[in-house]
């Protein structure tokens, strides 16, 4: 089950506060704490629509995960691995000394370095990539068989191929570079895909839902 740790103070050290994305807070809160026989993944909040679609991405990889806002860090305890998707969170989190012997999982490009794992989230091996990251950090995945929905909806190879480069964070521009074809053409793959989950009783309303739609009909494989 994912938690959500919600702080309304900013950082400590002058990191920029987080805000609302107007979506409903449904998530229970907690200590951020981890056990040692539990070791779970932190993924550190953004304040976006991918900070819940990073979450449901490690736990249906079988891994326990929490989302930990940046001025909760000081107190967060023996997480396996902390997981950030920007530069300046980068290095936001490596400024937490109680954090500098945590293994980063960085997704996101153009930050090397030996001291973290970086993965590009547009490879084509991504999925993959994070799911071996966070089994040499974290552990073992837990044995699970997700049901696949009644009513999953279909999509054809190139429409999964052109879409999970969208959702898993690339632009309109970039995924459409990426796959030599026009911006439009990947927003009318979009709606396409989009509206066939509505005529299923399961409606879009952004890029982050049709990634957990996706995951949850086995288009994406954690």
């Amino acid at each position: 089950m994912s938690t959500s740790l919600n702080d309304s103070r900013p950082p400590p050290g002058g990191g920029k506060p987080h805000e609302s994305d107007g979506a409903d807070d449904t998530t229970r809160t907690s200590h951020p704490t981890a056990s040692s026989e539990t070791r779970v993944a932190a993924v550190v909040a953004e304040g976006d629509i991918f900070d819940a679609a990073l979450l449901a991405l490690v736990e249906s990889a079988g891994h326990p995960a929490i989302l930990v806002e940046p001025a909760q860090l000081t107190a967060l305890r023996n997480p396996g691995a902390l997981l950030v998707r920007s530069g300046a969170m980068l290095g936001f989190v490596r400024r937490v000394p109680s954090l500098r012997t945590v293994r980063v999982i960085f997704l996101g490009d153009g930050v090397a370095g030996h001291e973290h794992i970086r993965i590009s989230p547009r490879a084509p091996n991504a999925e993959a990539a994070l799911e071996r990251a966070l089994s040499s950090t974290v552990g073992p995945p837990a044995p699970s068989t997700p049901a696949v929905p009644v009513n999953r909806v279909r999509v054809t190879d190139r429409e999964r191929e052109i879409l999970q480069t969208y959702t898993l964070g690339a632009t309109l521009r970039q995924t459409s570079r990426e796959h030599q074809i026009a911006e439009s053409t990947v927003r009318e793959h979009y709606r396409r895909v989009a509206r066939r989950y509505e005529e299923a009783g399961r409606p879009i309303g952004n890029k982050a839902q049709l990634l957990l739609e996706f995951m949850a009909d086995g288009w994406v494989r954690p």
